[in-house]
C-alpha cells in the first residue's frame, strides 16, 4: 500500500500536544526521545502523556512533560472507556495527538475525540483512523519510529538518547542500597527479572556467570531483582550455595527510578532484553542485554557501550511473541556464559562508562 506524504502541520508557537504511549517502563522510556525532540523545537509546548500507572515514573522530573495522564483500570478496557478517553481529549482542546501505542482502540479515541492531527503507524487496520501515518517498520529501531511520526508534524529529532531525570535524594538511596564495594572492584550489575518468562536467560547461567566474574575477572556481582521478583531472588541464594559459594549481593531498590541510580553505581550491567535494558541505557552504563525471541534491532539499544547477545542457528527466533510454542525456549537457553562473559571483560577492559 503506498503512503502519500502529508504537508507537515504548522503548530502553533506554545501547541498543545497529547503523546498515547500506554506501554511498560521500557517502551516508555522509548518515548523520551520525542519528548526532548518537542520541547526543543517548542519550548512552551504544553504536552500531556497517558500513560499506564505502573510506566509513569518514567516520566517524573522530565522537564518536556507538562501534564501525566495515568490511566484508570475503567478507562483501560470497554467501549465505556473509549467514550470518556474521548470525552476527555476533546474536552482539552489539543492541536495534535500522537498516537504512539499502535493499538486500534487509541487511533479510535484520537478520533473521537475530535483532535484536528492525528499521528501515528498504520498498523492493525487503522491507518484510515490517523491524518498523518506512516507504515510500520518491524525491522526498525523502536526509536526511529517514534521519531518518524513526530516528522510527519515537521518537527525534527533531536538524537536518540533516552531520557531519565533523576534526584539526588534517589541516588543516595542507591549508595545506601549498594553500600560500599571492595577496595579497588569493579561492580557488574545482573537483572535476571523480565515481565514475560519467554525474556528470561536461565537463572542458573546468570548464576554461573556471577562466579566466573568474582572467579576470573576480579568482579564483584550485584543481584538486582523487581519488587514482585522475590523468588528469584532466593533462588540465586540456594543456587550459590549449592555451588559452595559466598553467599550473592542481592538487592530489590522497590522502585524502577532507585534502581537506574543504583546502575549508575555499576560499571557494566548485564540484563534481558526487558524494561531495566532501556534504564541502563538512559543512564549510560555500559551492557550486554540478552535478547531470545524479539528482534534485536527494534529494541536494542544503540551504541558500542550496548552490546546484544543472541543464540545463533534457532530457526524460529525471532517471533516477537509472548508464549513459546515449543517445548524449550531455545532462544534463551542456547545463549552461553562464555559469549555473555566475554562481551562483559570487553566493555571492562575498554573503559566505555561514560561519565
Amino acid at each position: 500500500m503506498a503512503f502519500r506524504r502529508r504537508k507537515p502541520v504548522e503548530l502553533p508557537d506554545s501547541p498543545r500536544l497529547l503523546v498515547m504511549e500506554t506501554g511498560l517502563i521500557g517502551e516508555l522510556l522509548l518515548v523520551t526521545p520525542l519528548l526532548r525532540a518537542i520541547g526543543k523545537a517548542f519550548p512552551s509546548a504544553d504536552v500531556t502523556v497517558m500513560v499506564r500507572p505502573g510506566s509513569a515514573p518514567v516520566l517524573v522530573g522530565n522537564p518536556y512533560v507538562k501534564k501525566l495522564l495515568p490511566l484508570i483500570g475503567r478507562e483501560r478496557n470497554g467501549f465505556l472507556g473509549v467514550m470518556r478517553l474521548a470525552s476527555w481529549v476533546r474536552s482539552r482542546d489539543f492541536d495534535a495527538v500522537l498516537v504512539l501505542d499502535t493499538s486500534f482502540r487509541s487511533a479510535l479515541i484520537a478520533l473521537m475525540g475530535a483532535a484536528p492531527v492525528r499521528a501515528g503507524l498504520s498498523t492493525e487496520g487503522r491507518g484510515f483512523l490517523l491524518t498523518h501515518k506512516r507504515p510500520r517498520d518491524r525491522a526498525a529501531y523502536q526509536v526511529d519510529e517514534y521519531l518518524a511520526v513526530l516528522e510527519l508534524l515537521g518537527v525534527p529529532s533531536d538524537g536518540l538518547q533516552l531520557d531519565l531525570f533523576l534526584t539526588e535524594e534517589e541516588r543516595r538511596s542507591a549508595r545506601t542500597l549498594v553500600g560500599d564495594p571492595p577496595e579497588h572492584s569493579r561492580l557488574v550489575g545482573l537483572h535476571p527479572g523480565a515481565t514475560l518468562d519467554i525474556r528470561r536467560w536461565p537463572l542458573r547461567l546468570f548464576v554461573e556467570l556471577a562466579d566466573r566474574l568474582e572467579r576470573e575477572a576480579g568482579v564483584t556481582p550485584v543481584f538486582f531483582f523487581g519488587p514482585r521478583e522475590e523468588d528469584l531472588a532466593g533462588a540465586v541464594t540456594t543456587l550459590r550455595e549449592w555451588g559452595g559459594t559466598a553467599p550473592p549481593i542481592v538487592h530489590s531498590p522497590g522502585n524502577m527510578r532507585v534502581l537506574a541510580a543504583a546502575f549508575e553505581l555499576m560499571d557494566a550491567v548485564v540484563t534481558n532484553n526487558a524494561g531495566p535494558m532501556h534504564v541502563a541505557a538512559a543512564v549510560e552504563t555500559p551492557g550486554v542485554f540478552i535478547h531470545g525471541p524479539s528482534p534485536v534491532a527494534r529494541w536494542h539499544p544503540p551504541g558500542e557501550r550496548f552490546i546484544p547477545i543472541h543464540a545463533d542457528g534457532v530457526d524460529c527466533r525471532p517471533c516477537d511473541t509472548s508464549t513459546c510454542a515449543r517445548d524449550r525456549v531455545s532462544c534463551m537457553e542456547l545463549v552461553t556464559v562464555d559469549n555473555v562473559f566475554g562481551a562483559v571483560c570487553k566493555l571492562l577492559d575498554a573503559g566505555t562508562r561514560a561519565d
